[in-house]
């Protein structure tokens, strides 16, 4: 029965330009040293070319059954040409699963447990985490933009410059997708904190209610 890794459909890094290439471990792998050996040197370059289509395949890192499919992912005119290179080219692969939230049963594809499979996981941590740091600039820029809002509508300091508070308003903010307005901070404070005071902007030098 095939192995998974786990892989998930859906789980992509179609968007990466690039993916490590491990330099020592390529030279010394069997598969290199089986093609130079064979006088099949054209194969390493097939292979090259199918590891970065499958950084683009859904889940990444893995590649269809279907010959045909494998033919053109290859760049080869036929699928004849494709099937005489085929066992040197997929040293390594093997069938894998591939869960799928939309089906009842996992589904097979090729996967490569050994080289494809540490670089798919490093590309992966590496996605967590500029994805981590882009949300978390993001969020400070709507705290800060929600702290002006409420600076501009005069509200008590205490309030202003509760961490608490600012983390929950942007919350709201990202997940209603709203404006940061002087009206829709106002609406936010109401749904989020239960805020009921007086929220209106005050003449400069006024007193507050």
């Amino acid at each position: 029965m095939p192995d998974t890794w786990p892989l998930r459909r859906g789980d992509t890094l179609s968007n990466h330009d690039w993916f490590p290439m491990y330099g020592h471990r390529f030279l010394g792998s069997s598969f290199v040293r089986k093609a130079v050996m064979q006088r099949r040197r054209a194969d390493i370059g097939t292979a090259i070319i199918l590891w970065t289509e499958a950084m683009r395949e859904d889940p990444a890192g893995t590649l269809p059954l279907d010959d045909e499919e494998l033919a053109s992912l290859a760049q080869f005119a036929t699928v004849e040409e494709w099937l005489e290179v085929k066992a040197g080219v997929l040293h390594g692969w093997e069938e894998v699963l591939v869960e799928d939230d939309r089906a009842a049963e996992p589904y097979r594809r090729l996967g490569h447990p050994g080289f494809m499979q540490g670089v798919v996981e490093e590309m992966h941590k590496r996605k967590v985490s500029r994805d981590a740091g882009r949300e978390a600039r993001n969020l400070s820029v709507r705290k800060s933009r929600i702290k002006k809002k409420m600076e501009e509508l005069q509200l008590a300091s205490h309030i202003v410059e509760d961490g608490a508070v600012l983390h929950s308003l942007a919350e709201f903010f990202d997940q209603s997708d709203l404006h940061i307005t002087h009206d829709n901070v106002r609406t936010a404070m109401a749904e989020v904190l239960g805020y009921t005071g007086e929220v209106t902007r005050f003449p400069a030098g006024g007193r507050r209610g």
